[in-house]
């Protein structure tokens, strides 16, 4: 079963920004980012379940090969993604580790 997915707007300016900056040192490697974390998304939307529970009702999945990870709940058949965030920020008090 396909879940529906909904990534909030501010989810998709730090995916923008992540990108950006993979890609100053070296051209492509933004590219290979967006292509692993749309890859890691699809991974989501095809089996949520799958994700670890991290804090309360959200779940954590890594991108593959990136030190990020995504932040999302499911409610329903609709996966909600709440964040994207470096794996070596501070933790978050809303969303956990």
């Amino acid at each position: 079963m396909n879940y529906k997915l909904k990534i909030r707007h501010s989810v998709l300016n730090e995916a923008s920004k992540i990108h950006d900056w993979y890609e100053s040192p070296s051209k492509g490697l933004g590219g290979r980012f967006a292509d692993t974390l749309e890859e890691c998304l699809r991974g989501i939307q095809r089996n949520p379940k799958g994700s670890q529970l991290r804090k309360g009702k959200f779940r954590h999945d890594l991108v593959p090969r990136f030190p990020c990870r995504v932040v999302f709940t499911i409610d329903g058949d609709t996966v909600y993604v709440y964040q994207i965030r470096h794996t070596s920020r501070r933790p978050s008090k809303q969303f956990g580790p």
